[in-house]
């Protein structure tokens, strides 16, 4: 398991690299909405597994405009404004559409709450890392944020598989140690100060250091939500698309949580 990690790392971070760093934006949000559909597709398809029947066409074609949108109409974001406006229009056409279907009137409530969650919950947050690429020194903060969840997951991994006595939250994920948090938290505050020392000096020492921290933690609830998304069907991983991480999901929930908090924090900058 820890080598397929580690092979699979040593593949796509270069990858990624050259798609935020070397490449236009628009290759960088090809490459998000790509990965929002698959986001979504695991997501529907874990629901199936409690016999919910997300609309999950119609879902998929809403997450990508409104993954998109948030790269487009970023100060209406920051206001509430657009959001505002999508989550209407979401629930509105989601509603209608289940409403005139040949489905069953049973499950309803189920289908149409799997369908938005997966719109708000996977392409929604996916997209806030277009938003963050498209602001002022997006590439830098991106890739600040990628390096510290990823010292962050790594960290955790490591020193919880080694170290790890004291579970974390054994109802959602009894892998999990206080240990493992704990070595993750560190591992991201050096990320963290890594980052501003290499690519982000206008930052203060502080202020790297107490960021890292913040975007690890949030990296870990959004961990623990897709853990409990899981248990709660019944499923090991969302997906098995990546070697030694299992599917989309399962790479980058920590992302979910941890981009839109960076997001409104350099709105607010």
């Amino acid at each position: 398991m820890g080598i397929k990690r580690v092979l699979t790392s040593i593949v796509l971070i270069p990858v990624l690299y050259v798609i935020v760093w070397e490449l236009p934006p628009v290759y960088f949000m090809g490459l998000v909405v790509v990965a929002a559909v698959i986001g979504q597709y695991e997501f529907y398809r874990m629901a199936g597994h409690r016999g919910i029947r997300p609309l999950a066409v119609l879902g998929v074609a809403l997450g990508v405009l409104v993954s998109i949108a948030i790269d487009f109409y970023q100060p209406d974001f920051r206001g509430g404004r657009g959001g505002a406006f999508l989550v209407t229009f979401c629930v509105l056409l989601v509603t209608v559409v289940r409403l005139f279907s040949r489905r069953p009137v049973e499950g309803a409530i189920e289908d149409v709450s799997a369908t938005l969650l997966g719109i708000f919950y996977v392409a929604m947050l996916f997209g806030f890392q277009m938003a963050l690429r498209a602001g002022d020194h997006g590439r830098q903060w991106l890739m600040f944020m990628y390096l510290v969840i990823w010292a962050s997951d790594t960290g955790a991994y490591y020193i919880g598989t080694s170290l790890g006595k004291h579970k974390l939250y054994p109802k959602i994920s009894p892998k999990k140690s206080v240990e493992g948090l704990i070595g993750g938290m560190v591992a991201a505050a050096g990320a963290a100060l890594l980052c501003r020392a290499w690519f982000l000096p206008a930052v203060g020492v502080l202020e790297a250091a107490v960021l890292g921290l913040v975007l690890a933690a949030a990296g870990t609830l959004g961990d623990l939500v897709e853990s409990l998304f899981k248990r709660s069907v019944g499923v090991k991983d969302s997906g098995s698309l990546i070697p030694g991480h299992g599917g989309m999901l399962d790479r980058m929930d920590s992302m979910l949580f941890a981009a839109p908090m960076l997001y409104y924090y350099l709105g607010m900058r």
